[in-house]
């Protein structure tokens, strides 16, 4: 009798390696839902302000060449999921 309540706890509770699966597969599902939502980060040549100013001339500018002056660039994830550099 007692085996058979032991044998029937153990079959209740979850197994730790699938919960730790279980975990991680959302952590990655979660990440690559936010590469769909969110798939711009700030420019980290720039760090999001595409103007760069001169040394002498210091109130001329050009555009940051990395991001075209648009201060964001796409984000690891998203560059790694469309096959791009």
């Amino acid at each position: 009798m007692h085996d058979v309540m032991v044998m029937a706890a153990v079959a209740e509770r979850p197994n730790g390696g699938l919960v730790v699966l279980a975990l991680l597969a959302l952590l990655v599902v979660s990440y690559v839902v936010s590469l769909f939502l969110h798939p711009y980060t700030r420019c980290g040549w720039c760090r999001g302000t595409p103007r760069r100013y001169g040394a002498v001339f210091q109130k001329s500018f050009r555009l940051c060449p990395a991001c075209n002056g648009s201060g964001r660039e796409i984000r690891l994830g998203r560059r790694l999921m469309r096959g791009d550099r």
